[in-house]
Formats: C-alpha cells, sequence, structure tokens
C-alpha cells in the first residue's frame, strides 16, 4: 500500500525532529559528560537555569536520556517510513509530546525560581 504525499510529509517531520533532537541531546553528552568541556556553562544552580545545571553529571545524564528517547522516536519512525505499520501522526505526535515535556521540565523549575525572586 502506497502511502499519501502528506502522510510521507508527515512522517518526514517527525524523523526529521526527533533526529534533530537526538543529535543535540547526544552532542551535549558528549561535550560535557565525555570531553568534560564544561566552562560555558552556568553550572552550580545559580540564576534563572533549571535544575539539572547544578551539576555536569547531572546535564549530561539529562540530555543522555532525551538523547535517546529521541533516538528510539528517530528509529521508529524510520522503520515505519520502510514498513508503513503506525500512522506518522502518532510518531510526530509522540516527539511533539517528548519535546514539550523537555521543555517543561525546564521551565517548571524557572518558574519556581521566579516566583520565589518576584514574591
Amino acid at each position: 500500500m502506497e502511502k499519501s504525499v502528506s502522510k510521507k510529509i508527515i512522517n518526514g517531520i517527525g524523523i526529521l525532529l526527533s533526529g534533530i533532537f537526538s543529535l543535540i541531546g547526544l552532542i551535549e553528552f558528549y561535550k560535557v559528560g565525555i570531553k568534560n568541556q564544561t566552562e560555558s556553562y552556568p553550572f552550580g544552580g545559580e540564576g534563572p537555569v533549571p535544575y539539572y545545571y547544578k551539576t555536569a553529571e547531572l546535564y549530561s545524564n539529562v540530555n543522555l536520556t532525551y538523547g535517546i528517547l529521541f533516538g528510539i522516536l528517530l528509529g521508529i519512525g524510520i522503520w515505519n517510513w520502510r514498513k508503513n505499520k503506525i500512522n506518522g501522526i502518532i510518531i510526530l505526535g509522540l516527539t511533539c509530546i517528548l519535546i514539550l515535556i523537555q521543555i517543561l521540565q525546564g521551565w517548571a523549575e524557572l518558574k519556581t525560581f521566579y516566583n520565589k525572586v518576584l514574591w
């Protein structure tokens, strides 16, 4: 069964987004966790930064986790591109949900910081 152009585009967007976010997470893990290039990062939890900036190890572990999760979605998206077993909207939706979770994880801590500062 041949996929329509719109289904190919939707699946392609899911693959592209999950690939980009996986690459970002894994590169950050490599830079901070393996190469120990931490001079340009505000570690220590001071100021308006997410909780995972408390230590370089925590930061690299969080990025590794997201890199792996997005990598899994990338693998599923590529598999689906070939086999056409899952609706591409589901893969794109899961990718968007994971992006939202990643954003909210950092934002919740920042909101707490600003509430303490402002009130």
